[in-house]
């Protein structure tokens, strides 16, 4: 068996054929996986356009959210967190606020802070999370991190890293 691998008539015949059977199967299987995946992403971007048009139809007043409250800069984190905590039925004993200066980075102003909800359920705190990202376009949620908390099957114990970026 060593002897076919010294001599060099089978890299002649070899190399041609695994060739060969690569263009077959780029030609046969990929090339056509490839097409359908996209006419299938060209329709899901479709669907999404009309929906997201939907969505700006229905709910205007969230792009008008900045006008209507003032300047972008007057976002409080305190006044943004308890509106959002009550709205989703958060006790006011199970979460914590801790702000963090202002930066300047990339010509822009940031404001951070960091948000612990203690003793949460999963569906309350993806809505905390939905509702105050919905609310506050320039809002972004940096870090996330989740914990079992021991008292319960749906506890949990959120840390959050929010960024408000604004000017």
């Amino acid at each position: 068996m060593k002897d076919y691998y010294k001599k060099a008539n089978l890299y002649y015949t070899a190399v041609p054929l695994v060739a060969m059977a690569f263009v077959i199967f780029v030609a046969a299987i990929s090339l056509p996986a490839a097409s359908r995946k996209w006419k299938t992403k060209q329709k899901d971007y479709a669907k999404a356009e009309r929906l997201i048009r939907k969505i700006v139809a229905l709910d205007r007043e969230r792009l008008n959210y900045k006008a209507k409250k003032g300047s972008s800069g007057e976002f409080d984190y305190s006044t943004a967190v308890v509106e959002i905590t009550k709205l989703v039925k958060i006790a006011p004993s199970n979460y914590s606020l801790r702000g963090h200066g202002v930066t300047k980075s990339g010509g822009k102003l940031r404001k951070s802070a960091d948000v612990t909800i203690e003793r949460v359920g999963i569906e309350t705190l993806s809505r905390f999370i939905s509702q105050i990202l919905l609310r506050w376009p320039d809002l972004l949620c940096d870090r996330l991190s989740i914990d079992t908390d021991p008292g319960g099957k749906d506890l949990w114990k959120a840390t959050m890293k929010f960024v408000y970026t604004y000017q």
